[in-house]
Formats: structure tokens, C-alpha cells, sequence
């Protein structure tokens, strides 16, 4: 039985998955997909709705959690970019608070974790194999054959123990690499995994054909594209075959997840924990005929991202608009540190504890990184609309293409309303959030 606990100061658990489209898992409504111990524990959360990326990448979005910042900002808008000089992790800050600091699991960024406050660390670097991984450690490197997630929740665990020991506060990320797909472009999940599922019962996005007449003429020729070809989409039973794959990892991660947060509650360090769930970024399944992410539409920047721990009350949804920048002061704030004003993000304290109900009515997605063929854009996300703003290049001064989408009444983004007259008012309003964007975060 665990000890009873004396405490000050909470705990803090962020686990990150990768490339974890919104509705891939049970708790968000897919009663396809089996992530049993997710869909729990997000059961005992407060659930946002509104969850959207800064950018949806692997690099860009490691560093705008970690800082806070968007990624015009902390200098990250591509794969491996370095953090500007002078950028300050929320690792370092809450280790200047007394806290311990640790990380295990996937690392994108070139600065290393102990650069950026991390004590302690067990990483692999960007994308690999699931199996025989490498992990690098203070003053080793190994290749572990069991799989990367599992040995990296193994360390965490590890982690753990020794902390409980010591009754000091700590802040643990715990970065999984699934469902990212492995170093062969494949999803890598075991037979008897994938025994759970049959394709015919995989949903097919219902734009998977679409001709993007209505969208930006580069969409036909970017990487989203030409990698979908070669999955074999648009064709349905190509898609629905390729999500099965992609679902059975996401149940491999379930189980992974389970067993990190049951060694947290065996040491009796639950209920004075914040546990924060979210995906990198989300990921298109055949969604216009696409793959990946990065793009501004909903399945790449919608995640799913959920918050249990002291005084939050369980099985509660709210649909603010909440974002990976948002991780960070929320944390600072709930260790009762102060929040630095260069933080872009808003600290969700009174929102978790149901003293709010609004953090912002409007986020801005920065498309502003080039990568496979994408072209520098702004979006307005609000609760009912997509606002996307396409420009010709990286000044963002002149624009080439806009789309707006009713959320709500348009799931799949295939009616572009931007000039459509009876929403002049919306694009209006949408525009000067972008604006604003403009001049307070890009200086501009």
C-alpha cells in the first residue's frame, strides 16, 4: 500500500504522443478504436474540445510547449531547427523553482534535454525504428529491443521511484513516438494487435476524393499529396487498410500509457499530480486525399488533450480554444511560479478549476515553416470557423488564397465560404484576429 504524503508543491506528468489525430481515441467519440486505459483516464479529466496546435510538426510543436512561445518566436518552424539563443524551457524554469526535472522518449530538437533543464533523460533522437531503438543516457548509448515507447515509459518508471523517495516535487515528460510511423514509413504494430481490428470497419473520410478545386492550386503537388499516392489513396480500402495499421499502434500506446500511470498511483503520487495528455499534432488519414500534417485544416491541428489532477473535477469537457503553447503556464502557474510575460500561452489554472470557462475565443495557427511543398499561412480558429489566409511568401505581406469553413455545420472543410457575402462579417472579424497576430507576435 502506498504511504500517505505530506505536500507542497504538485507534480507534473506531460505526455506527449505524436501524430494522435483527435479522433484517435475512444474518449472523443470513435467506437472503432480500443485505447481503454486513454478513454479512463480521461474519464477522471477536465476534456478540451478545442485543442489546436501552434504548428503542426514534430520539431515546431516540441518547442512551442516546452517554451511556451510560438515558433516565429522561439526560432524552431522546421524539422531539427535550433531554439533561438536566450529561449528558456519550462524544464529550466520549474528546476529553478526546486523542482526535478526529467524526460524520456522521443527528443526533436537539437539542443539537448539537459541544455533545457532537464535533470534527468532517457532519449531517442527523432524518428527511428520502433525496435532496437537508439537511446542515448547520461554517459551512455544503447539499443534497447523492446519497443521504444515501452522502454522509455520503463525509464520514466524509473524515475519515479527513485522521486518518491526523495518527497520533491517533479516534472516528467514522457514523449512517445506512436503513432508516428516508424523509419520505413510504416505503422509497426504486432499481428495480434492488429487481429483486433478489421479494415472494413475503418472509417473513410467522406472528402477522401476530393479535387481541392476550391483550395490553394500547390495543395495538388505537396508532400501531403504525393505520399498519399503512393499509400495508395484516395482508394477506400487503401485508406481504411492503412488506418487499421495506424489504429493497432495507437493501442500498443494505450497499454504503454497504462502502465506508466499505474506505477504513478502504486507509489501514491496520484493525488498530488497533474497529468497533462496531448498529441504533437493531429494527422490526416486519406482527409482531401491527404497524409500527414502540417497543413492548417482540422484533422492536422486538432488534438486530443485532456488534464486530471488536484481540484479538477472529473468526466468535464470544455470547448475554449486551447493550445500546446498553453502546457507551460499552466504548469508554472499551478506551482504557484510566476508566468513569464514573453510567454505567448495562457495558463488554463482557473479554467481546470472551473473558475473561468474562457481562455480565448480565437487561436491563430502559424503555418509559417516551410515544409514538402506547404506555403506560408495564418489561420483563425474559432468554436464555428476556419479562417486560412495563404500567402505568396514568407514576408506575409501579400496574400494568394483564402478559405473559410463553418466547423460545425462543415466538418470535412468542403464548402469554402471566404467569399461568400453572407459571412463577410466572419472574415472580417477572423482577419483582424490575424492582424493583431501580426503586429503583437510576428512584430510585423
Amino acid at each position: 500500500m502506498a504511504k500517505k504524503r505530506t505536500y507542497t508543491r504538485p507534480n507534473f506528468i506531460v505526455i506527449y504522443t505524436d501524430d494522435q489525430q483527435y479522433n484517435g481515441v475512444g474518449y472523443t467519440g470513435n467506437d472503432i478504436i480500443n485505447t481503454p486505459f486513454i478513454d479512463k483516464l480521461a474519464s477522471k479529466s477536465l476534456k478540451f474540445t478545442n485543442a489546436n496546435v501552434a504548428f503542426a510538426l514534430c520539431s515546431p510543436s516540441r518547442a512551442a510547449m516546452l517554451t511556451g512561445r510560438y515558433n516565429s518566436a522561439n526560432g524552431v518552424l522546421q524539422l531539427n531547427s535550433k531554439l533561438n539563443k536566450g529561449e528558456v524551457s519550462v524544464a529550466s524554469l520549474l528546476k529553478e523553482a526546486g523542482y526535478s526535472t526529467a524526460m524520456t522518449g522521443k527528443w526533436h530538437i537539437p539542443q539537448k534535454p539537459k541544455q533545457l533543464g532537464f535533470d534527468f533523460f532517457s532519449y531517442m533522437y527523432s524518428n527511428g525504428t520502433y525496435y532496437n531503438r537508439q537511446f542515448f543516457e547520461e554517459g551512455d548509448t544503447l539499443k534497447p529491443a523492446i519497443h521504444c515507447d515501452l522502454y522509455a515509459a520503463n525509464k520514466a518508471k524509473e524515475y519515479l521511484n527513485k522521486k518518491a523517495k526523495k518527497d520533491e516535487p517533479f516534472f516528467l515528460y514522457y514523449c512517445a513516438q506512436t503513432p508516428h510511423m516508424n523509419g520505413k514509413l510504416i505503422w509497426d504494430a504486432k499481428g495480434e494487435t492488429k487481429a483486433q481490428y478489421d479494415y472494413k470497419d475503418m472509417p473513410v473520410p467522406a472528402n477522401h476524393a476530393d479535387d481541392l478545386s476550391d483550395k490553394p492550386e500547390y495543395l495538388k503537388k505537396v508532400r501531403n499529396r504525393r505520399q498519399a499516392k503512393k499509400y495508395g489513396y484516395p482508394d477506400s480500402t487503401a485508406i481504411q487498410k492503412h488506418a487499421l495499421d495506424y489504429y493497432s499502434v495507437i493501442t500498443e500506446l494505450d497499454g504503454f500509457v497504462e502502465g506508466l500511470i499505474k506505477e504513478v498511483k502504486s507509489l501514491g503520487l496520484l493525488d498530488n499530480t497533474y497529468i497533462f495528455f496531448m498529441s504533437d499534432n493531429g494527422w490526416m488519414v486519406g482527409d482531401h486525399g491527404f497524409t500527414s500534417k502540417v497543413l492548417p485544416y482540422r484533422p492536422a491541428s486538432h488534438v486530443p488533450f485532456f488534464v486530471l489532477g488536484p481540484g479538477i473535477k472529473k468526466n468535464t469537457e470544455s470547448n475554449t480554444m486551447v493550445s500546446n503553447i498553453d502546457i507551460a503556464p499552466t504548469m508554472l502557474d499551478l506551482a504557484g511560479v510566476s508566468v513569464p510575460d514573453y510567454m505567448h500561452g495562457k495558463s488554463l489554472k482557473d479554467v481546470l478549476t472551473q473558475k473561468e470557462s474562457v481562455v480565448r475565443d480565437i487561436f491563430i495557427y502559424e503555418g509559417v515553416g516551410k515544409y514538402g511543398g506547404s506555403r506560408p499561412n495564418l489561420t483563425a480558429i474559432s468554436d464555428d470557423y476556419r479562417l486560412i489566409i495563404t500567402y505568396k511568401d514568407e514576408t506575409l505581406k501579400e496574400e494568394s488564397f483564402r478559405e473559410l469553413y463553418h466547423q460545425k455545420k462543415d466538418k470535412w472543410e468542403m464548402t469554402n465560404l471566404a467569399s461568400n457575402p453572407e459571412y463577410a462579417s466572419v472574415v472580417r472579424k477572423l482577419e483582424s484576429d490575424i492582424k493583431k497576430h501580426k503586429i503583437e507576435v510576428l512584430g510585423m
